[in-house]
């Protein structure tokens, strides 16, 4: 190993002070990504996850619901204690599912929050220059059914990009994941344009029981 790292080193040596200034950046730039890859795919992974914990829920949830509007059409025809006990034990397991639904979106940040929140943050740092902040469409997190009182949730997604150096987007992004409230981070690219100059495109999202456009 040492042998190797000599040779490395002597052809390093050998190298142009531009050539050794390239190879230098590259090495930085390498390493800026993957810190910064360490600290944001932890958190977007969570997204595959908790979309689908929250897809099961909804979906035990509304054929829950389905189940017991047939079942109150057959009681009203012909009263039966094995359909009403039935009856009786899916309200009791959509009651559960709804509390559970419920829950898990209480402590996110509201739809409407979404975009000033990220907005108040970046604020708090004069070494990065905004390009824009968009709210995206809501996206159904189950399709909607042909049931207008099934329950839905949807995801609303906002968009940032900004510009700045390594430091000042690493302490953002830290500010972001140190928030007191919660959110998901859905996508994240990084890329160095002009040393020490970089663009930050990133995604997150909050959920909420309304299509309502979020503003931004």
């Amino acid at each position: 190993m040492k042998q190797r790292w000599s040779v490395w080193s002597d052809a390093f040596a050998k190298r142009s002070q531009r050539e050794k200034l390239l190879i230098s950046l590259c090495g930085l730039v390498a390493v800026v990504f993957i810190s910064l890859t360490l600290l944001v795919d932890p958190l977007v992974a969570q997204y595959g996850q908790q979309q689908t914990r929250l897809q099961g829920l909804i979906s035990s949830n509304q054929s829950a619901q389905l189940t017991i509007q047939q079942l109150q059409v057959a009681l009203k025809k012909n009263p039966d204690e094995s359909i009403d006990k039935e009856f009786a034990t899916l309200q009791e397991q959509s009651q559960s599912l709804s509390m559970e639904l419920a829950n898990s979106t209480e402590t996110l940040v509201s739809p409407t929050q979404m975009a000033t929140l990220l907005q108040t943050v970046l604020d708090n740092s004069t070494k990065l220059k905004l390009i824009s902040l968009q709210s995206l469409p809501a996206e159904p997190i189950v399709p909607s059914k042909d049931d207008p009182s099934a329950v839905k949730y949807y995801v609303h997604p906002v968009r940032l990009e900004l510009t700045g150096n390594y430091f000042a987007i690493r302490d953002y992004l830290l500010a972001l994941e140190s928030l007191p409230v919660k959110y998901y981070w859905r996508s994240f690219k990084y890329q160095v344009e002009t040393y020490p100059q970089a663009r930050l495109i990133l995604q997150v999202y909050t959920l909420g029981s309304r299509e309502e456009f979020i503003g931004g």
